[in-house]
Protein backbone atom coordinates (compact mmCIF):
# COMPACT_ATOMS: atom_id res chain seq x y z
CA UNK A 1 0.00 0.00 0.00
CA UNK A 2 1.64 3.21 -1.18
CA UNK A 3 -0.14 5.37 1.38
CA UNK A 4 1.40 3.35 4.19
CA UNK A 5 4.83 3.48 2.56
CA UNK A 6 4.51 7.26 2.21
CA UNK A 7 3.65 7.56 5.91
CA UNK A 8 6.86 5.69 6.68
CA UNK A 9 9.15 7.69 4.41
CA UNK A 10 11.76 10.22 5.45
CA UNK A 11 13.71 12.47 3.14
CA UNK A 12 17.35 13.51 3.22
CA UNK A 13 18.21 16.99 4.44
CA UNK A 14 18.41 18.41 0.90
CA UNK A 15 15.16 16.77 -0.23
CA UNK A 16 11.71 18.30 -0.08
CA UNK A 17 8.77 15.92 -0.57
CA UNK A 18 7.38 18.46 -3.07
CA UNK A 19 10.51 18.42 -5.27
CA UNK A 20 9.60 17.45 -8.83
CA UNK A 21 11.84 14.37 -8.84
CA UNK A 22 10.16 13.13 -5.66
CA UNK A 23 6.70 13.66 -7.14
CA UNK A 24 7.93 11.72 -10.19
CA UNK A 25 9.14 8.91 -7.91
CA UNK A 26 5.73 8.50 -6.28
CA UNK A 27 3.98 8.65 -9.64
CA UNK A 28 6.23 5.89 -10.98
CA UNK A 29 5.47 3.69 -7.96
CA UNK A 30 1.75 4.35 -8.37
CA UNK A 31 1.95 3.11 -11.97
CA UNK A 32 3.80 -0.09 -11.03
CA UNK A 33 2.05 -3.44 -10.90
CA UNK A 34 1.93 -5.37 -7.63
CA UNK A 35 4.82 -7.54 -8.86
CA UNK A 36 6.92 -4.49 -9.75
CA UNK A 37 6.27 -2.99 -6.30
CA UNK A 38 7.45 -6.24 -4.75
CA UNK A 39 10.63 -6.03 -6.84
CA UNK A 40 11.06 -2.42 -5.71
CA UNK A 41 10.87 -3.43 -2.05
CA UNK A 42 13.41 -6.14 -2.67
CA UNK A 43 15.67 -3.62 -4.43
CA UNK A 44 15.52 -1.04 -1.65
CA UNK A 45 15.07 -3.25 1.44
CA UNK A 46 15.68 -6.91 0.54
CA UNK A 47 12.12 -7.69 1.60
CA UNK A 48 9.12 -8.54 -0.52
CA UNK A 49 6.38 -6.93 1.56
CA UNK A 50 5.78 -4.11 3.98
CA UNK A 51 5.31 -4.80 7.68
CA UNK A 52 1.79 -6.01 8.40
CA UNK A 53 0.98 -3.64 11.28
CA UNK A 54 2.10 -0.26 12.61
CA UNK A 55 3.73 -2.06 15.52
CA UNK A 56 5.69 -4.24 13.10
CA UNK A 57 7.19 -1.11 11.54
CA UNK A 58 8.85 -0.27 14.85
CA UNK A 59 11.15 2.64 13.95
CA UNK A 60 11.81 1.53 10.37
CA UNK A 61 11.20 3.94 7.52
CA UNK A 62 12.16 4.31 3.90
CA UNK A 63 14.69 7.07 3.31
CA UNK A 64 15.06 8.96 0.04
CA UNK A 65 18.11 11.05 -0.77
CA UNK A 66 18.83 12.92 -3.99
CA UNK A 67 21.56 11.45 -6.17
CA UNK A 68 23.33 14.65 -7.16
CA UNK A 69 24.90 14.35 -10.60
CA UNK A 70 25.33 16.46 -13.71
CA UNK A 71 23.28 14.20 -16.03
CA UNK A 72 20.60 12.59 -13.87
CA UNK A 73 18.76 10.99 -16.80
CA UNK A 74 21.85 8.86 -17.45
CA UNK A 75 21.98 7.40 -13.93
CA UNK A 76 20.20 4.57 -12.20
CA UNK A 77 18.84 4.94 -8.67
CA UNK A 78 21.11 3.55 -5.96
CA UNK A 79 19.75 1.50 -3.09
CA UNK A 80 21.19 0.85 0.36
CA UNK A 81 19.26 -2.21 1.49
CA UNK A 82 20.65 -2.31 5.03
CA UNK A 83 19.18 1.15 5.59
CA UNK A 84 15.96 0.85 3.53
CA UNK A 85 17.29 3.80 1.59
CA UNK A 86 17.65 5.03 -1.96
CA UNK A 87 19.48 7.78 -3.82
CA UNK A 88 17.05 9.04 -6.46
CA UNK A 89 18.32 11.17 -9.38
CA UNK A 90 16.53 14.35 -10.45
CA UNK A 91 14.94 12.67 -13.48
CA UNK A 92 13.38 14.99 -16.05
CA UNK A 93 10.28 12.89 -16.75
CA UNK A 94 8.11 10.08 -15.45
CA UNK A 95 8.97 8.00 -18.51
CA UNK A 96 12.73 8.18 -17.94
CA UNK A 97 12.34 7.58 -14.20
CA UNK A 98 10.14 4.55 -14.77
CA UNK A 99 12.54 3.09 -17.32
CA UNK A 100 15.52 3.55 -14.98
CA UNK A 101 13.76 2.21 -11.90
CA UNK A 102 12.38 -0.80 -13.78
CA UNK A 103 15.86 -1.59 -15.06
CA UNK A 104 17.30 -1.27 -11.55
CA UNK A 105 14.70 -3.44 -9.80
CA UNK A 106 15.02 -6.22 -12.39
CA UNK A 107 18.78 -6.17 -13.01
CA UNK A 108 20.48 -4.68 -9.93
CA UNK A 109 19.88 -7.37 -7.37
CA UNK A 110 23.23 -7.59 -5.57
CA UNK A 111 23.30 -6.24 -2.05
CA UNK A 112 25.86 -3.47 -1.60
CA UNK A 113 28.08 -2.72 1.37
CA UNK A 114 26.40 0.63 2.08
CA UNK A 115 29.83 2.19 2.43
CA UNK A 116 29.00 5.46 0.70
CA UNK A 117 28.42 8.97 2.00
CA UNK A 118 24.65 8.46 1.83
CA UNK A 119 24.89 5.07 3.51
CA UNK A 120 26.87 6.59 6.36
CA UNK A 121 24.37 9.49 6.48
CA UNK A 122 21.56 6.97 6.91
CA UNK A 123 23.44 5.34 9.77
CA UNK A 124 23.91 8.75 11.38
CA UNK A 125 20.14 9.33 11.22
CA UNK A 126 20.01 6.60 13.82
CA UNK A 127 17.04 5.15 15.58
CA UNK A 128 16.13 8.32 17.50
CA UNK A 129 14.29 9.94 14.59
CA UNK A 130 10.52 10.00 14.76
CA UNK A 131 8.37 8.58 12.00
Amino acid sequence: DLSILRQHTRYGVTVDPDDSHIRIFWQVLSEFTAQQRTLFLSFIWSRTRLPATEEDWDDQCMKIHTLECTSPDLHLPVSHTCFFSMEWPRYSSVEIAKEKLLYAIVNCVDIDADNTAEGRSNMAMGRDDEL
